[in-house]
């Protein structure tokens, strides 16, 4: 899809992956609702940024999304579902809202957002890409909660694709980690271990809005992921070797 000239909405667009997605879009003649809790760090520019403060882990900061967008740009060409959370943790006790909170933004945002963007856009050709994560795809010991969810969105959008309409473009993207403050806040502390392999945040921007604009239904920002994970799904064992390494790293919170 053409992406200048384009009303955008973009999630989680304050820091790591969405911070620098929005500094290439801005180059692409777009304009842009930049979303994000806390909007301080997102840099404004007139006719073309918008910043705008909403939760969207719940369906109310959705709607507000949406609304904003129409009074301020009209409408929605491309919604990019970026924001999502992780828990580096060992589950123990029982806490259904910590469960809740996370599934509500990783899996029925973006979720409901799909929905909103097919149902506000009957005829116009429209894009939804939403970040699905190679955590979907494989096990990480201690992020149980947040590969659930990414396994969740990413089977969604798999089945989507048999009944979406024809005027909308889907695009699914599983980034390995990055070097970012992500996995940092998902602990609570510093230097938090990055599992393998990891990019950084510019990379895997630039490579989700060029997937966008070539239509692309996945994107793998990471090469060696992208010819990895087929090797496994042929070798289990391989993904199973590759979980017990990753476990190594985060023993001291299991």
């Amino acid at each position: 899809m053409q992406l200048t000239g384009k009303n955008i909405i973009l999630t989680g667009a304050s820091s790591g992956i969405g911070l620098e997605m929005l500094s290439l879009l801005v180059a692409k003649g777009v304009k842009i609702v930049a979303v994000a809790r806390h909007v301080e760090n997102i840099p404004q520019k007139e006719d073309t940024v918008y910043p705008f403060s909403a939760d969207v882990s719940c369906k109310e900061g959705v709607d507000k999304v949406f609304e904003y967008a129409k009074q301020t740009l009209g409408g929605v060409d491309i919604f990019i579902a970026n924001a999502g959370y992780a828990y580096l943790e060992k589950l123990d006790t029982p806490d259904w809202q910590h469960i809740e909170g996370i599934y509500n933004l990783n899996v029925f945002s973006p979720i409901y957002s799909l929905e909103k963007l097919v149902a506000e856009n009957r005829e116009n050709k429209v894009a939804f890409a939403c970040i699905a994560s190679g955590a979907g795809l494989v096990s990480l010991p201690a992020y149980s909660l947040y590969c659930s969810t990414k396994a969740a969105l990413h089977h969604f959008m798999q089945t989507y694709r048999y009944e979406q309409s024809d005027n909308i473009q889907i695009t699914t993207v599983y980034p390995v980690a990055t070097r970012t403050e992500f996995f940092d806040k998902a602990t609570g502390e510093k230097s938090t271990p990055l599992p393998f392999p990891v990019q950084e945040a510019s990379t895997v921007a630039r490579k989700i809005i060029k997937g966008i604009e070539k239509g692309k239904k996945q994107i793998f920002p990471s090469m060696m992921f992208r010819l990895f994970y087929p090797i496994g799904r042929a070798f289990p064992f391989c993904l199973k070797v590759y979980s017990l390494m990753e476990k190594k790293k985060v023993r001291k919170w299991l």
